[in-house]
């Protein structure tokens, strides 16, 4: 929650001790594609991370696709 809201407004720095695992979510408990658009590269690797994911992408697009696909 707090992390994603930071991230939208270029609050977030390799410092931050929290992670993007706590990012707003929609009433299914899933992140939307608007909200992963929102992040760098290196805030979703960090969430794919924290949520278990194996990305293999290396492409913004396509590591939004996995940790979509991830959540289905």
């Amino acid at each position: 929650m707090l992390l994603l809201r930071q991230a939208r407004t270029g609050g977030i720095t390799s410092e931050s001790s929290e992670t993007l695992a706590a990012a707003d979510t929609n009433s299914d408990g899933e992140l939307s594609q608007e909200e992963l658009e929102a992040l760098t590269v290196a805030q979703l690797r960090a969430l794919a991370e924290d949520m278990n994911i194996t990305l293999t992408a290396t492409k913004k697009a396509d590591i939004i696709a996995e940790i979509l696909a991830a959540q289905e």
